[in-house]
């Protein structure tokens, strides 16, 4: 019986992902893992199924694609697709991401050690 339960959930693991971004591997919206979203202030989830309603509620404030992604327990790239929808659909909205061109990397390095050290 457990055998059954644990072949079970092996393949609920595999299908699940699949249902949650209707197979799709990537989303119209770029976004990195370091990729900040919120809720969009006074946006209605009441709507929302399943994970696109966890991700919302874990939006109340300012979280990284690679937050959600451990606390949910799905890979990020499914996250990453389903944060793309969010977006699309104005529930969330997602902070500009540093890039290279905007600051040297070792300023990057010492203001993450800062945040690291406040921890």
């Amino acid at each position: 019986m457990a055998n059954e339960e644990q072949q079970f959930e092996d393949e609920n693991s595999f299908i699940r992902p699949f249902l949650v971004t209707s197979g799709r591997t990537k989303s119209s919206v770029e976004t990195k893992l370091e990729t900040l979203v919120q809720r969009v202030e006074n946006a209605d989830g009441s709507m929302l199924r399943f994970e696109a309603a966890r991700i919302f509620e874990m939006s109340k404030n300012s979280i990284s694609i690679a937050e959600l992604s451990a606390h949910l327990g799905m890979p990020s790239g499914v996250v990453r697709v389903a944060v793309g929808d969010l977006i699309e659909s104005g529930q969330l909205r997602a902070h500009r991401t540093v890039t290279n061109e905007s600051t040297n990397d070792i300023e990057l390095i010492s203001r993450l050690m800062a945040g690291v050290r406040r921890l």
